[in-house]
C-alpha cells in the first residue's frame, strides 16, 4: 500500500492543478475590435493634442 500512496500524491497534484486551471481561466472576449478601434481613436486624439 505504501508504494501506491507515493503514486497517489503526483496524481492528486496533477488533478488539482488541472481543476485550478479550469477555475481561474479567463473567458475570451468576443469583441476585441471595438477596443482596438477605441485605442486608435484615443492615440490619434493624443497625437493631435501633442502637436
Amino acid at each position: 500500500m505504501d508504494p501506491l500512496t507515493w503514486l497517489l500524491i503526483p496524481m492528486a497534484t496533477g488533478m488539482m492543478a488541472s481543476l485550478w486551471g479550469c477555475v481561474v481561466s479567463r473567458r475570451r472576449r468576443t469583441n476585441d475590435w471595438a477596443h482596438v478601434q477605441r485605442y486608435d481613436r484615443l492615440r490619434a486624439a493624443l497625437a493631435r493634442a501633442a502637436s
